[in-house]
């Protein structure tokens, strides 16, 4: 009899544990928000250098940078079309880990029938929780991507009227300066 209540302690213990984990990683999942202070530091830098004449070395660095963040946002997206199904077995196998621990439980309760009964439905619970946290990942990532699109499209409005403004070489320019400020000192004395 100790050795049953024993049994049904851990598979108490083991059912509290997994759940607990599977429901803080759906909240985590669920409330992350898009990085996105990169963009942010980058559109603040474009408009400061909208109100003044740009520096073409610095214009050609941000377009870098935008590179550069674009592709780890490639490197981030979930492919168009996976569902949260393949998203689980591909992409977050860790999260099936809970499953693969609830059937331990079951295994070690084989002997008892009541205690096997109850320890049943916790690998099909654990799973249901590991794909509403894929879902809820991919949910997130979808989100991600139309925010990025989003602050692309803006950085780009941006860095095309920057752009205008910047400051370009003018074949002669120096030169037809240089000359009019001669003219203006030799008309001043």
């Amino acid at each position: 009899m100790t050795t049953d209540l024993l049994l049904a302690v851990l598979l108490l213990a083991v059912w509290t544990g997994l759940l607990a984990l599977q429901l803080a990683d759906i909240v985590i999942t669920a409330s992350r928000l898009p990085q996105l202070s990169a963009f942010t530091s980058v559109k603040a830098e474009l408009l400061e250098m909208e109100s003044t004449r740009a520096n073409a070395e610095r214009l050609a660095a941000l377009r870098e940078q935008i590179a550069e963040l674009d592709a780890r946002e490639l490197a981030r997206a979930i492919p168009p079309g996976r569902g949260a199904t393949a998203q689980l077995w591909r992409a977050t196998p860790w999260r099936l880990a809970p499953t693969a621990l609830a059937l331990i439980p079951l295994a070690l309760t084989v002997g008892t029938w009541p205690l096997a009964l109850a320890a049943l439905p916790l690998p099909v619970v654990t799973y249901v929780l590991a794909l509403a946290a894929a879902r809820a990942s991919v949910a997130a990532a979808s989100a991600r991507a139309t925010v990025h699109e989003q602050h692309r499209a803006e950085i780009q409005e941006l860095v095309d009227r920057v752009s205008r403004t910047a400051r370009k070489r003018v074949a002669g320019l120096g030169e037809r300066v240089n000359r009019a400020l001669q003219i203006l000192r030799e008309q001043q004395s």
